[in-house]
């Protein structure tokens, strides 16, 4: 390389742009290759063993006929019906909760809102709370013996009762789990806008209500559309809701008829893949539309000069905020905590809470049943080792993508990011697809659920240690080439630590995630790989409340301890919360 002289500096010359070649430059290319090849099987393998099974007339493993009558299957009357309820619950659930999760930022982030650290805190654990357990506990809830029919009718003696097994259960119980989800992502594009053109407007007369709709909500209007766009997705990908309360009123989605279409009979794997091939597509070209929304979000102005705005003052409206969001947390997280409780601690659900007979006995049966405390090792062991797997991986793809970007890194990084846009209970098809034809002794192992959750959540890795990699500068990459590190010494001792607290970050929240996960791992676990997510699925399934709330609240609290453990050791995370 030539070298070049320095502005305002005669004689000296420019750091070089690359290191020095070294056995390190071999060794990092084998690195490459060696990520490279474990991205493309984790990812493309489940995807393409879904593409075989959907021309095969068999079950996974079985001898069958090459056919076309799965995808003409798709036109059925039945199929195009669950198609359309999909697509509406997906639709109106997004709505609401973008109506919802905007208003409690905006009023938390915006206004003189009295608690704002409070409502923050309390609906960041209603989103972690695990959408199985949400939906447990409103179904205990809403049913129709349950705690607010007996309220409303036996009670209060009111006229009419509440369904939870019927669409409207399916939306509300969506949304209560969807919201904290947009209020997270909406929260930074409120906070970090430019407050020039509120002032402006304020300086020219106009009303906090003109301001609000004149000014912020058109300036929030591409990161209100994405986080709209992301919550449908989110939504139509979803198994445990609607399969917990769908299911009894016979209202299917896409995700259940997967399940239903594998786990009864009479089976129909291939009909399943079809199914799960057209989920993807429609999550698939929901996430082209979000990205391409997001590239031309730079037409929306975010500076970072403006001083801290004054608050909208909420003048009377100001009790009306307080029941708005506090009502949101009640019905999200404390309501439901509270039901879960109590139901775990009686020998017979009861929605009358004075005639209930109380009892330890579901603590103590969890404690003692071998079965339950192996789900609890297979849940520890598989996220542990997935989440370490997972962190390592995301790390490692976000540097070849971001930083050195060598041949094939675009193809890296859209492989890395498609799994995002499948739906975890079709990822676990796919490898059951998959496993049944190669020869790795996995299918019935704890390593092919972790193999699921890495596949599944691998976007989010490569997400959550991007977002510090592209902040690194690249001097000092730069300094440690001159001093004659090669690439791997400079990214062991130099990126890596840099790049920590992100790693971190993301062991923490994909072993979080895969803790409460239930969609990968419920087409592939079996007696002896079963999971917490699972245990609880299947002892609500069997009528057992009393045993899948207390397994449930265990749950709960290892994942509320997870998350303060994230708080304590990461000072940016503390910040969101402050």
């Amino acid at each position: 390389m030539t070298p070049s002289t320095l502005p305002g500096a005669a004689g000296s010359t420019a750091l070089p742009r690359d290191p020095p070649r070294s056995s390190g430059t071999a060794a990092l290319s084998v690195l490459y290759v060696a990520v490279y090849v474990t991205v493309m099987l984790l990812v493309l393998i489940p995807i393409a063993a879904l593409v075989y099974g959907s021309f095969r007339t068999a079950a996974p493993g079985a001898s069958g006929e090459w056919t076309l009558q799965n995808y003409v299957a798709l036109l059925s009357d039945g199929v195009v019906g669950t198609v359309l309820v999909t697509l509406w619950i997906g639709i109106v659930t997004a709505v609401v909760s973008v109506l919802m999760g905007t208003a409690i930022a905006l009023i938390v982030h915006r206004t003189d809102f009295a608690y704002p650290n409070t409502i923050t805190a309390l609906v960041g654990l209603a989103f972690y709370f695990p959408s199985f357990i949400l939906a447990m506990a409103w179904i205990i809830i809403g049913s129709p013996g349950g705690v607010i029919n007996w309220v409303w009718g036996t009670l209060l003696g009111l006229p009419g009762r509440m369904d939870i097994y019927s669409t409207f259960g399916i939306i509300l119980v969506m949304v209560l789990h969807q919201v904290p989800f947009v209020y997270l992502t909406m929260r930074g594009p409120i906070t970090a806008m430019d407050g020039i053109y509120e002032e402006a407007a304020r300086t020219a007369g106009a009303t906090p209500t003109q301001v609000l709709r004149r000014i912020t909500l058109p300036l929030l209007a591409y990161s209100v559309v994405s986080s709209f766009i992301l919550t449908f997705i989110t939504s139509i990908e979803q198994f445990a809701i609607p399969a917990m309360i769908g299911s009894p009123g016979r209202i299917y989605v896409l995700a259940t008829q997967l399940y239903l279409l594998c786990r009864f009979p009479p089976t129909d794997y291939g009909l399943a893949a079809a199914i799960g091939l057209t989920l993807s597509a429609i999550t698939g070209i929901a996430i082209w539309l979000q990205r391409r929304i997001v590239g031309n979000a730079r037409l929306t102005t975010v500076g970072g000069k403006a001083g801290r705005l004054a608050p909208i003052r909420l003048g009377h409206w100001k009790w009306a905020a307080y029941v708005f969001t506090f009502g949101f947390a009640f019905l999200a997280l404390i309501l439901p905590t509270l039901i879960l409780v109590y139901t775990s601690v009686i020998k017979f659900f009861n929605a009358n809470p004075f005639a209930a007979a109380y009892t330890g006995r579901n603590y103590v049966f969890i404690w003692e049943s071998a079965a339950t405390l192996s789900s609890f090792q297979n849940t520890i062991v598989a996220s542990g080792i997935a989440a370490a797997i997972g962190a390592a991986l995301g790390f490692l793809v976000s540097y070849f993508t971001l930083r050195q970007q060598p041949t094939g890194h675009r193809a890296l990084d859209f492989t890395a990011s498609l799994p995002f846009g499948v739906p975890g209970v079709v990822i676990g098809l796919g490898l059951l697809w998959a496993y049944a034809y190669l020869p790795l002794p996995l299918y019935g192992t704890l390593a092919i659920i972790i193999i699921a959750y890495i596949t599944r959540y691998l976007p989010y890795a490569t997400e959550t240690i991007g977002g510090q990699m592209v902040q690194i500068d690249k001097s000092l990459e730069e300094a440690a080439w001159v001093s004659g590190a090669s690439r791997i010494e400079t990214l062991s001792k130099i990126l890596l630590p840099i790049a920590l607290p992100s790693v971190q970050s993301a062991f923490f929240l994909l072993f979080m995630a895969f803790f409460r996960e239930i969609s990968s791992a419920i087409l592939l676990f079996t007696a002896s790989t079963m999971v917490i997510s699972v245990s609880i699925f299947a002892f609500f399934d069997q009528a057992n409340w009393g045993l899948a709330s207390a397994l449930s609240v265990i749950a709960t609290l290892v994942i509320f301890v997870v998350m303060s453990l994230i708080l304590w050791l990461s000072p940016s995370s503390r910040r969101k919360w402050s």
